[in-house]
């Protein structure tokens, strides 16, 4: 599971080109703009690409169009995959909310359209003075008409600006969509890109198939009649674990490189850029860890408690697992503080059974590369455990930045 999604033995991209490939490797980073120590984007991508930094992504995806962000999880996903996306909103559509909203406001969403393809990319407040409506998502109806037509791929964000996104017209920028396959090829390639993206799963990776289906219940069976049909396709096979009650699917293609690590190798496409045993700290949305997976794959509990209020918190506002390894060894809690350019560990929790004398050193390389990529030196630290660990991290990473 870590090592398909490039976070096992160790990183093994780099720059600007390792940040393509990872990109076309994992098939899909969430995206989410709270800024912290980064985007959750960003935090992915340096938790895999040695040296990353975020104009990497901004060429990538603004510049040489090599990618594109969409769905209702806004993802990033690498170019080859618009195809397949044109695909599902021509044969699902959208979320029936959405589709009765651009029925019933089929004139606005064409009027918004029309401007962009006269005026080039425009973002939501060229409409400031629109009509305003109540809705989570805009609060003026251009806005909301902005949001559809990016679901339904007549747009794509050009380009950002701080939080702002630009729009443009999806052909302009990515030439001629390709006639769409059929509704079965449809759910079928989604259903294998999408489980493809987990890695390894059971029954936690049903519910994230997507069907368009009303109703829980007779989604949940299409969603299995899918997963099957792949495997009795040969694409996917079936792995049992004891305790498991649906047998694990991976990838049929990846099985020699799970069948090598199996036995005690580290297939040459996974080799590490740097031998070093580091400490990675991964970002909240991370597909390793997100939704109960973290629990489910390693019986290790994240709670991504940004939204939660002070005195609910069982740990921090932006915490972040630390792997070293194939191990969730504990958290850490990160602050930038941007006036002083100082990167601030005000704490970490360690899982129990941790060896923090072995700890030192990829905890100290951890904190030194994810400076790195903050642009940043100046790293203090709180409390991340005994005085002597603390004073022996501190001795390394002013070791490290010589």
């Amino acid at each position: 599971m870590l090592g398909l999604q490039g976070l096992w033995p160790g990183r093994r991209w780099k720059g600007r080109e390792g940040t393509r490939a990872a990109i076309s490797s994992c098939r899909r980073v969430r995206v989410d703009p709270l800024d912290v120590v980064g985007r959750v984007q960003d935090l992915t991508l340096a938790s895999r690409v040695v040296g990353y930094k975020r104009d990497h992504l901004d060429q990538l995806l603004y510049k040489d169009r090599e990618g594109f962000e969409h769905g209702g999880a806004v993802s990033i996903f690498p170019r080859e995959l618009l195809g397949l996306h044109w695909s599902w909103v021509q044969n699902e559509g959208l979320p029936v909310r959405w589709e009765k909203w651009y029925a019933s406001n089929k004139k606005m969403a064409e009027q918004v359209l029309k401007e962009i393809e006269k005026r080039g990319p425009l973002e939501s407040h060229e409409w400031a003075d629109g009509m305003r409506v109540k809705n989570y998502r805009s609060s003026r109806i251009e806005g909301i008409a902005l949001y559809v037509l990016w679901r339904r791929l007549d747009i794509l964000i050009h380009h950002r600006e701080g939080n702002r996104k630009f729009y443009d017209l999806t052909e302009r920028m990515f030439g001629d969509l390709p006639e769409p396959l059929s509704k079965a090829q449809t759910l079928d390639e989604m259903a294998y890109e999408t489980l493809g993206w987990l890695g390894l799963s059971g029954a936690d990776g049903v519910p994230y198939l997507r069907t368009n289906e009303d109703g829980r219940g007779s989604s949940k069976v299409t969603k299995l009649q899918i997963r099957q049909r792949l495997i009795d396709a040969g694409r996917l096979t079936e792995i049992d674990m004891e305790g498991e009650k649906l047998a694990l699917v991976v990838k049929t293609e990846a099985l020699p490189l799970l069948e090598e690590v199996n036995q005690g190798g580290v297939p040459k496409e996974w080799k590490p850029l740097r031998p070093d045993p580091e400490a990675i700290f991964l970002a909240p949305l991370d597909v390793v860890i997100a939704n109960g997976r973290s629990q489910t794959l390693f019986g290790f509990e994240y709670l991504w408690e940004v939204y939660k209020p002070v005195n609910k918190r069982r740990w921090g506002y932006y915490v972040l697992p630390v792997l070293v390894g194939e191990h969730l060894v504990g958290r850490i809690e990160p602050v930038f503080e941007k006036d002083a350019k100082r990167l601030l560990i005000s704490h970490a929790w360690w899982e129990e059974g941790t060896d923090l004398s072995k700890a030192v050193k990829p905890f100290a390389l951890g904190i030194t590369r994810f400076a790195d990529f903050l642009g940043t030196e100046n790293v203090a630290l709180g409390k991340v455990g005994p005085s002597s660990f603390q004073s022996s991290v501190e001795r390394e990473v002013k070791q490290g930045q010589k």
